[in-house]
């Protein structure tokens, strides 16, 4: 049996607002994890004894990288996908 296709058909990773999510939650899922397996006990679910300053976290420079491979990732996704007119040998 086929999978559904059309406009009934499942989206993958939540649909538009998934892949969001996904774009935000990632980096501060890390961040987290990061902070946590710094911290002396290691926890998980509790968070860090001291976090770092706000300074500490704020970088322009990794603002605008950010925002570059966000732009990229736009990019490539508007940019059309075509067939090969000819297969490589």
């Amino acid at each position: 049996m086929a999978p559904p296709q059309g406009p009934r058909a499942p989206l993958e990773f939540g649909g538009p607002l998934g892949a969001a999510a996904l774009l935000l939650l990632l980096p501060a899922t890390m961040f987290h994890l990061l902070l946590a397996a710094r911290s002396g006990p290691a926890r998980l679910l509790g968070p860090p004894a001291s976090l770092p300053g706000l300074e500490a976290l704020w970088s322009p420079r990794a603002l605008l990288l950010w925002l570059a491979w966000l732009g990229l990732q736009a990019a490539l996704y508007l940019l059309p996908a075509r067939k090969a007119s000819r297969p490589w040998c």
